[in-house]
C-alpha cells in the first residue's frame, strides 16, 4: 500500500483511494452507484438487505479494491462502536409491566427487551451498517480531487466544496499535532494513574487548540505561498467510463432490486 497516514487509528482515506485497484474506473460511476445503492438500503427497512449491501461492499474493498482486509476492519471499527451504543438504546424500552423477551426490575418501572424493540435495533443497525459501507466504498475507491470533480460537475457552490475539502484535511492536521501531544505527555509519564491521566487531558485539550490556531495560519500561508487566490485548483485526472463498469454496476443494482422485490414480495417503486 506503500505509505500510509494514521493518527490514533484513524486511517487517511485518500492514501487507500490513491492505491485502490478501482481508482481507475469513472469517479462519476463510483459516485452515482453508491449513491444510489445508499439510497435503497436506507429506503428499504430490512436487515437482510442492509446485510447484503454492507458485506458486498466490503468485499468489494477488499477484493476488488485491493484494501487490506485489517485497515477496512480499522475504518469500520468507530462507526461499528456507534451504532452498537445507539442501537442499544432503541433496544430497551422502559415499561410499567415486565413484558416481552427480557425484563430488568428498575424501581416501579422494568426495563424490558420486546420482539419490537429488537426487531427495529436490528434492522437499524445493519441499515445504517449498509449506509456505512456504501460511503466508505466511495471514499476509499476515489481520491479526493475526482470526487471534487464530480462535485463540480454537479454545480455544487464552490464555497461548499472547499469548506468541505478544507475541514477534511484539517481534521488529520489536528488528528497529527493531537498524537505529538499525547506522545510528549506519555513519555513524561503523564497518563500515569487517573487522576494525572485527566490532568494530562486536559492540559493536552488546552494545548491542542493553540496549536490548531498556529497550524492554521501555517496552512494558509503555505496556500497563498502556492498561488492560492480563492478558489481550489486541483490537477486530475478522471478515468472515462467503461461500459464493462457500467454493466457491472447495472447488474448489482437490479440483483439488489431482486433481492428487495424478494423481501417485500411486491415491485420497488
Amino acid at each position: 500500500m506503500g505509505h500510509g497516514h494514521s493518527s490514533g487509528g484513524v486511517l487517511m482515506l485518500d492514501t487507500l483511494a490513491a492505491n485502490s485497484g478501482l481508482r481507475n474506473v469513472s469517479p462519476g460511476l463510483k459516485t452515482a452507484f453508491s449513491v444510489l445503492v445508499l439510497l435503497l438500503c436506507v429506503g428499504v427497512s430490512d436487515a437482510v438487505v442492509g446485510t447484503a449491501v454492507a458485506l458486498s461492499m466490503i468485499l468489494a474493498m477488499v477484493f476488488l479494491g485491493k484494501t487490506p482486509a485489517a485497515r477496512v476492519a480499522a475504518l469500520l471499527r468507530i462507526p461499528l462502536l456507534f451504532l452498537l451504543v445507539s442501537c442499544l438504546v432503541i433496544l430497551l424500552e422502559v415499561c410499567r409491566e415486565p413484558m416481552g423477551l427480557w425484563q430488568l426490575r428498575l424501581g416501579s418501572h422494568w426495563l424490558c427487551i420486546t420482539s419490537r424493540s429488537l426487531h427495529h435495533a436490528v434492522t437499524l443497525f445493519f441499515q445504517a451498517m449498509g449506509a456505512v459501507c456504501c460511503l466508505y466504498f466511495l471514499s476509499s475507491t476515489t481520491p479526493m480531487p475526482q470526487l471534487i470533480d464530480v462535485l463540480r460537475r454537479c454545480h455544487v457552490p464552490e464555497l461548499v466544496i472547499e469548506l468541505m475539502y478544507l475541514i477534511y484535511r484539517y481534521l488529520f492536521v489536528l488528528l497529527d499535532a493531537q498524537r505529538q501531544l499525547t506522545i510528549a505527555a506519555s513519555a513524561r509519564l503523564g497518563y500515569d494513574g487517573f487522576r494525572r491521566s485527566v490532568s494530562t487531558a486536559g492540559r493536552v485539550s488546552g494545548t491542542l487548540l493553540a496549536a490548531s490556531f498556529r497550524r492554521s495560519r501555517a496552512c494558509f500561508d503555505a496556500m497563498e505561498s502556492r498561488g492560492y487566490d480563492g478558489r481550489l485548483v486541483f490537477l486530475s485526472h478522471s478515468p472515462r467510463l467503461r461500459r464493462k463498469h457500467l454493466l457491472a454496476a447495472c447488474a448489482y443494482v437490479l440483483v439488489l432490486l431482486g433481492l428487495i422485490f424478494i423481501r417485500k414480495g411486491r415491485l420497488f417503486l
